[in-house]
């Protein structure tokens, strides 16, 4: 007989901002709540989709769709109430699962939390597709440029570009069945790309592609900004962080890239919202500098984060700028930048010298 799943107590281990935003969905803080695009519907204009932390729920003021994080993840992924606490098992980390099973099961789940074989090969193909496509294409390469990128640091980083509609064909060709693409969701069940017209930037650990969000770069007010691989989202570029004292937090994935470019040490939050597994990896380091957008929820997120890391964190004032993103356009932004950490610095020593 299968385990009896305590869903209680697994909504309260998986909290629904948590879940909400592992699916690229971004949330800002607004009163009580938390406020993003509706995933559900072509939400233009004002942001729609509330999430409530205190009740554990969401709701959608213009789609009327609402629920829980289980709720959320059968309406988003297209699955049955059993798929969705699957999905929701496999994204928790492995100590607190047994709280969730009121008896031990038989056999272990059907999915892995880990990702077998064909999808680590399916992920390594979609990054080897989008980043070729990419140094190809003029109108994604002019975007980048315009955005302050060279084309070393995209090489670098294996950025890539999803024109659209060529990921199966490519998967099919490398012998990667397109089942990966459809269970990682890079592909819908009509068969169109999640990436499709978005700058793609892969997060590699050890070799391997563990996660991908895109940003697309087209205006369009029927398609959100901004869309991630399900599942939780990590800290983007641990991997080259990790070997450092001290890094700077940016929200943004083009905020990271360009921090890359100029060879500081750098972790992306990509939003505001950090989850408890991020926060306890931050720990690890000496200094964490605090360069988030300049706007009142990045400056709601850098309180929340120094409040949380404590003294190691040191929060940066971009001053007329709004994010680190926007100093790779200027030719000063290097210096810009520097000046601005330089500062921050001095101003968390000040106290300690006065005394």
């Amino acid at each position: 007989m299968q385990a009896r799943i305590d869903t209680a107590a697994l909504k309260r281990d998986r909290p629904i901002a948590e879940v909400v935003a592992g699916y690229g969905v971004e949330l800002r803080p607004s009163g009580r709540a938390l406020l993003g695009r509706c995933p559900f519907h072509a939400d233009g204009g004002r942001p729609n989709f509330h999430v409530y932390p205190a009740t554990a729920s969401f709701y959608c003021f213009r789609c009327r769709v609402g629920g829980d994080a289980i709720g959320f993840v059968e309406r988003i992924e297209g699955v049955d109430f059993r798929g969705a606490v699957a999905r929701l098992l496999e994204a928790a980390p492995p100590i607190g699962r047994a709280r969730w099973m009121s008896s031990p099961p038989r056999r272990r789940p059907t999915r892995r939390a880990r990702r077998g074989p064909e999808d680590r090969a399916c992920l390594a193909a979609a990054v080897e597709l989008y980043h070729n496509r990419l140094l190809t294409d003029p109108d994604a390469l002019a975007y980048l440029a315009g955005r302050g990128l060279e084309r070393a640091i995209l090489e670098c980083c294996r950025v890539g570009y999803a024109a659209g509609d060529e990921l199966a064909a490519y998967l099919r060709w490398r012998g990667v069945s397109p089942r990966a693409a459809l269970r990682l969701g890079l592909l819908g069940r009509g068969g169109r790309e999640l990436m499709a017209g978005r700058v793609v930037v892969p997060e590699i650990r050890a070799g391997q592609v563990v996660w991908l969000v895109g940003r697309t770069i087209r205006p369009d007010a029927t398609a959100p900004k901004y869309l991630a691989l399900p599942g939780p989202k990590p800290l983007l570029g641990w991997e080259p962080a990790a070997r450092e004292r001290t890094v700077c937090l940016v929200e943004g994935v083009f905020d990271w890239l360009t921090l890359r470019q100029w060879a500081v040490p750098a972790l992306a939050l990509v939003g505001t919202h950090a989850r408890p597994a991020a926060i306890e990896a931050l720990r690890r380091f000496d200094r964490v500098y605090l360069a988030l957008d300049g706007d009142e929820p990045g400056r709601q997120a850098a309180a929340e984060l120094q409040r949380a890391l404590g003294p190691a964190a040191v929060t940066v004032s971009l001053g007329d700028v709004k994010d680190v993103g926007e100093l790779a356009t200027r030719p000063d932004g290097p210096r810009r930048f520097a000046r601005a950490v330089l500062e921050a610095a001095l101003g968390r020593m000040a106290p300690a010298t006065a005394a």
